[in-house]
């Protein structure tokens, strides 16, 4: 019986005898290897990047907001719902009480109408936000023109290069954005454009960004008053956990609040349309609260890393079965040119085992180094492909300010290593045995 480090060294010199083969055996196995680790890597770095824009906009990965029913113009109807929270304390001390681990929160304004200049208009929400407290969000911005100096002037708005030439619009103008107020009524408010941000996704084309007092002074809401409340967490992967946590914390102190539970029991598929309903049929006074995570509002998010990982894992069966096609070929042709070298050594007291683990343990290597080569490589060529700046507007959603990003999964790479291991042996089983099986006398006497 052969020590496992005299099987190792066997195979590698049975290896380094034909190199232009074990070469191309080993390319094989690593550029299928690259190609699968590329398009995981790239495709959830687009997703996660995806994430990031739609977290940005919401200014965190959970949401809280209030909501109010305004009296019925009509008798026995319900009145008109809108989104605002008077006390300004209420949800964050509660959320401060929770001992969440976040990176920052933020509490904002939001409105919808029209940005006019000129007799032009263009579609657009306004997000009131109080820029001393989201430095992540002015960081973000990728001034084009202008400067953001006058950031907290009460007066100042910070648009997007879309919008800009939109409107036909320079920094230092002034343009009005038409909206209502809180109670349903027409009315306008006036902002001096101070910064033109570069388009770094499409989601900054649908917004516009001033101080939330300015907002909540024009559309008559209290001073302090906010249209929700986001937090940032340190770890994404606890944002349905601090979400039921705070919504658990707000039902304690007494305040009517949606249910995620029961939105989930509702519609698992989309559990924010189920809390919006729960919002609609809920008959309350004062103010209702909703609590909802990222994944809640879109849970699209989950469904496509999920088809990413099939897709990618269905890419690398097929590579590696076409390989391994290959490699149980080339083994079977590998067998036959050394079958007298297996009568002798089998007849100098080499096992049957011997002679089959010496099989499985070259395709192991060949896989091993393969697939760490095409590991290697995808890394390299990720990197270089994210180097690259790009314009396109229909795939700026999935960029990171311009650029294509990658993230590795340590448990899919692993699993995805696993599976080539597995199916490199499954390739070489076949061949493995027959050289175990195979008597010395019938080895010696076969003629190449």
């Amino acid at each position: 019986m052969m020590k496992k480090s005299e099987q190792i060294l066997l195979a590698f010199r049975n290896l380094s005898r034909q190199k232009r083969r074990s070469f191309m055996l080993a390319f094989a196995i690593a550029f299928g290897f690259f190609v699968v680790t590329a398009i995981d890597g790239l495709a959830t770095g687009a997703v996660e990047n995806l994430e990031t824009q739609i977290t940005q906009m919401l200014g965190g990965n959970v949401i809280v907001q209030g909501i109010e029913r305004l009296p019925s113009e009509k008798e026995g109807k319900k009145g008109k719902i809108i989104n605002l929270t008077r006390d300004e304390n209420f949800v964050r001390d509660i959320f401060t009480k929770s001992g969440i681990k976040y990176k920052y929160y933020s509490q904002r304004a939001m409105v919808s109408g029209s940005l006019i200049f000129n007799g032009k208009k263009v579609t657009s929400n306004v997000y009131g936000c109080s820029f001393k407290d989201e430095k992540p969000l002015v960081e973000s911005f990728r001034v084009d023109e202008g400067s953001l100096d006058k950031l907290y002037d009460e007066s100042s708005i910070v648009i997007s290069r879309k919008t800009a030439d939109s409107l036909k619009i320079k920094v230092g103008e002034t343009l009005r954005y038409s909206t209502e107020t809180i109670n349903g009524q027409n009315t306008f408010g006036e902002f001096t454009v101070i910064a033109i941000t570069r388009d770094s996704g499409l989601l900054a084309s649908y917004g516009a960004y001033a101080n939330m007092s300015a907002v909540n002074k024009m559309i008559e809401a209290p001073e302090n008053s906010y249209y929700m409340f986001s937090v940032t967490l340190v770890n994404k992967d606890d944002q349905n956990k601090a979400a039921q946590l705070i919504e658990d914390e707000i039902r304690k102190a007494g305040v009517p609040i949606t249910s995620r539970l029961a939105a989930y029991a509702k519609n698992p598929k989309t559990p924010i349309a189920a809390l919006n309903r729960q919002i609609k049929d809920a008959d309350w006074k004062g103010t209702m609260y909703s609590v909802a995570s990222l994944e809640d509002a879109v849970p699209q998010l989950n469904q496509v890393m999920s088809i990413v990982n099939m897709v990618t894992t269905i890419i690398l069966l097929v590579i590696l079965l076409i390989v391994m096609v290959g490699i149980s070929n080339t083994y079977r042709m590998v067998l036959y040119e050394r079958i007298r070298e297996i009568g002798t050594m089998r007849a100098l007291g080499m096992t049957g085992k011997d002679t089959g683990t010496i099989f499985t343990l070259e395709a192991l290597i060949l896989a091993f180094l393969g697939a760490t080569a095409g590991f290697i490589v995808a890394i390299f060529g990720m990197s270089i492909f994210g180097l690259f700046t790009f314009q396109n507007e229909s795939i700026s959603f999935f960029l990171h300010n311009g650029h294509f990003t990658y993230h590795l999964t340590f448990g899919s790479y692993v699993l995805k290593f696993i599976l080539m291991i597995v199916l490199t042996v499954l390739a070489v089983r076949g061949t493995a045995k027959q050289a175990s099986n195979m008597s010395p006398a019938t080895a010696l006497r076969t003629i190449k």
